[in-house]
């Protein structure tokens, strides 16, 4: 058996080379959209700006943007070895630790490929990477964030379940039996799966009448969601919490917004459970896939909960500004108090499956191992790099897909998950084919309608 690599996973990769596949569409028709969506973002930010400098430097990373629309649509090279015969670039020095780490990648394990039949997961990253190449390479737009005006005005959109939690989970909690404790966990742990929904590169394929429904927090909302969690292991994941006294917990974040909203409304109940001491929020590195959550995302949040101006077009009551306002100062105050911990790591940006993180990372894997007694990854990208985004047939159970150091030498694992691309495992035998009855395998599998929440136990 050849060695697993990240353009030989251990099943087949996806690959957008498969024309009518997911990959194909998501790198023929969404990352067009993605980056017209970014130039017309910089092109309205230069031309309100006074200095010359910043409206040039703009300019260019709008021609930038451009030139790596056109070299994906036309699916140029992506190695150093072929650059010679193409128009593609292998990443400048930008002034960030990571450069030369893609280059040996890419050059190591796609010397022949292009962004068509290069692996999508690999491929999907190194674009993300490549635009924020463009504004390192700047002056005066190192520190923008070209997504920050839509993770904003989709966090506003959500303001009909950002009050409702906020009504709901604004005052301490009253001291409950077990199975009280039980049935509000179940509660949280689906509203923190289907909050993922509002995923902003994924907004293409969705109405918002989609994502009203999707992150609607009514009860009988919710008992009708989990007839679509093909995958369910909230009681497993809830035997496990419920054992936990001042532990510590971590988030892989995800979705900027709504989304990071309510990541927060389960940690505050962890922390106010006593189940965690500590809970550490692990955001990216740089603005990624469209609303992943880098740190400055977190004040950003917490200003626009305090600022009574952010939700006014919304008219809220006068009870929903001061419940918002209470939930958000008890989360700053843990913040404060270091009792929630906002980070990042350059891993978390990288192309690479999580069977890589011992080696590549050995100091975050070590924390990670020794030092968390659970770890909540969120969101399909998280999913697919636990899993190495490859065709595993449906039933391979989920230690497999993650491999031997995620499943046995790593601590307890929860990936909660919409299904917004075709890898998928952990499916109990027959349960595809009844799914089928009633959605096609694209719906089910990548239309953000379907969900699954997962569960490793980790090391003995």
């Amino acid at each position: 058996m050849s060695a697993v690599t990240p353009n030989n996973p251990p099943c087949p990769a996806y690959r957008a080379s498969e024309k009518g596949s997911f990959a194909w569409d998501t790198t023929a028709r969404r990352w067009p959209v993605i980056l017209t969506g970014v130039i017309d973002d910089m092109c309205k930010a230069y031309a309100n700006e006074t200095d010359e400098t910043k409206v040039k430097e703009g300019k260019a990373i709008v021609e930038g943007i451009s030139a790596l629309k056109y070299e994906i649509g036309h699916d140029r090279p992506i190695s150093w070895l072929t650059y010679a015969l193409s128009l593609f670039r292998p990443l400048k020095e930008d002034g960030e630790a990571d450069v030369a780490v893609w280059n040996q990648q890419i050059a190591t394990y796609f010397p022949n490929s292009t962004w068509f039949d290069g692996s999508w997961l690999y491929n999907e990253c190194l674009m993300y990477r490549r635009l924020r190449e463009l504004y390192n390479l700047s002056t005066t737009w190192k520190n923008y964030d070209p997504f920050l005006s839509q993770k904003n005005a989709t966090f506003k959109g959500a303001y009909g379940a950002v009050f409702e939690l906020a009504q709901k989970f604004s005052k301490l909690l009253d001291t409950q039996t077990e199975e009280q404790t039980q049935i509000l966990f179940h509660e949280l742990m689906q509203v923190c799966l289907w909050g993922n929904a509002h995923d902003l590169s994924l907004l293409t394929n969705m109405s918002q009448e989609d994502i009203r429904n999707l992150q609607t927090t009514g009860k009988e909302k919710i008992e009708e969601q989990e007839k679509n969690i093909v995958v369910n292991d909230i009681d497993k994941v809830w035997n496990h919490v419920k054992g936990l006294k001042d532990a510590r917990v971590d988030f892989v974040l995800d979705n900027s917004g709504f989304e990071l909203f309510v990541d927060l409304v389960l940690a505050d109940w962890l922390v106010q459970t006593k189940k965690a001491e500590k809970v550490v929020f692990h955001c990216k590195t740089i603005p990624w896939f469209v609303s992943d959550v880098i740190e400055d995302d977190f004040p950003i949040l917490l200003e626009s909960c305090f600022n009574p101006e952010f939700f006014a077009s919304c008219s809220p009551s006068e009870s929903d500004v001061a419940a918002l306002k209470a939930l958000a100062s008890r989360w700053q105050d843990y913040i404060k108090n270091g009792q929630w911990v906002v980070t990042s790591h350059q891993f978390w940006c990288s192309g690479l499956a999580y069977r890589h993180l011992r080696e590549e990372a050995p100091e975050l894997f070590a924390d990670l191992a020794n030092n968390s007694q659970l770890v909540f990854f969120k969101g399909d990208l998280n999913f697919r790099k636990l899993t190495y985004d490859c065709k595993w047939p449906v039933t391979t159970p989920f230690n497999t897909a993650l491999g031997e150091d995620l499943s046995q030498h790593f601590t307890s694992i929860c990936s909660l998950r919409t299904n917004k691309a075709d890898v998928i495992c952990g499916l109990a035998e027959g349960v595809q084919e009844k799914i089928e009855q009633r959605a096609t395998p694209l719906e089910w599998r990548c239309g953000g309608k379907y969900a699954v929440v997962e569960y490793s136990s980790g090391r003995p």
